[in-house]
């Protein structure tokens, strides 16, 4: 596997799914070019504030930090992401600026063979179809934070070639992640229909009245949620049997949400401008203390996960 270490990458896109992007390859021993619009110093110093973190938490010594800072370059300029051989996307959500990122990188990139976006909203096939190398575009939809969050979502288009699937393969195993090809294009792909199903429903328990968010949060996570960190949905109902499955859904089904839209809960919460943490107040309010418990908690059950190919030496 040695080869992994010296396949160049890029990342286009400077934000948050972009530079943790570019942690975990840097920190992997693969050579990375990030491309921004402007403001690569900037950037620069988000990238190792991150990197002090991992420092805080005991992933990596100050050399460490040093030796996977060196694996990273910062451009405004397409033309240094000329070696790349897999580019990883992480734009906005926007089609037209996509479809001008892969001319740019078509023109810019003559060793380019996979290019992989981050989007969560946008089909593969779409991607294709406004791509000048559609052989070559397809999904690759990590999680936040992408060096922390093993799993990623891979959709391919039914014009991606088997030998830009296989590069994108070989670079994510070698980054430790755990894979899951969708078999065809679904919105929200896996986890995130499974997720906001989760929360439809408990957004109903609260509108209902059958309990306040608070215990919906308590009841999640002193229950289920820490088995699901060792086993799956499937092998559970194996393990509890289908048979009991079928007869619990049979009557229970009929009472859960089947709601077309995110509910008054949510909606009413928004109309207030209580967003969340971004806003300081959402179901919870969200000063700076709770905002890094909340951070350090959430990272948690991942930085044990890490297991990574750090640097023995500069790049």
């Amino acid at each position: 596997m040695k080869m992994k270490m010296h396949m160049k990458t890029a990342v286009v896109g400077g934000g948050m799914i972009g530079l943790s992007q570019c942690v975990l390859l840097s920190c992997n021993r693969v050579p990375v070019t990030l491309y921004v619009h402007r403001d690569p110093e900037k950037k620069k110093k988000q990238y190792l504030n991150i990197l002090r973190e991992l420092m805080w938490a005991g992933v990596l010594t100050s050399q460490k930090m040093e030796w996977c800072a060196s694996y990273l370059e910062i451009t405004t300029r397409y033309e240094d992401l000329a070696g790349a051989r897999v580019v990883f996307e992480c734009a906005l959500e926007d089609l037209k600026i996509k479809e001008e990122i892969y001319k740019a990188l078509h023109k810019s990139c003559p060793d380019l063979q996979a290019v992989v976006s981050s989007t969560s909203a946008i089909s593969s096939e779409e991607l294709a179809e406004h791509s000048p190398m559609p052989e070559k575009v397809f999904v690759a939809h990590p999680f936040y934070p992408p060096h922390l969050v093993r799993c990623v979502e891979v959709v391919t288009s039914s014009r991606t070639s088997p030998e830009a699937l296989r590069i994108v393969m070989d670079l994510l195993k070698w980054l430790g992640r755990e894979v899951v090809i969708l078999k065809k294009d679904a919105p929200g792909f896996i986890v995130n229909r499974i997720q906001y199903a989760m929360l439809r429903e408990a957004v109903h328990i609260v509108e209902q009245g059958i309990a306040d968010p608070e215990d919906v949060d308590r009841a999640l996570r002193f229950s289920i949620m820490p088995r699901y960190t060792q086993i799956g949905l499937f092998e559970h109902f194996d393990n509890c049997g289908l048979d009991l499955a079928r007869t619990i859904s049979s009557y229970l089904f009929p009472s859960l949400a089947a709601d077309q839209g995110p509910g008054s809960y949510v909606n009413e919460h928004c109309r207030l401008g209580q967003t969340g943490v971004k806003s300081g107040q959402g179901t919870y309010r969200w000063d700076k203390k709770a905002v890094e418990e909340l951070k350090e908690r959430t990272q948690k059950p991942y930085i044990r996960q890490i297991d990574w190919h750090l640097p023995e030496g500069p790049a």
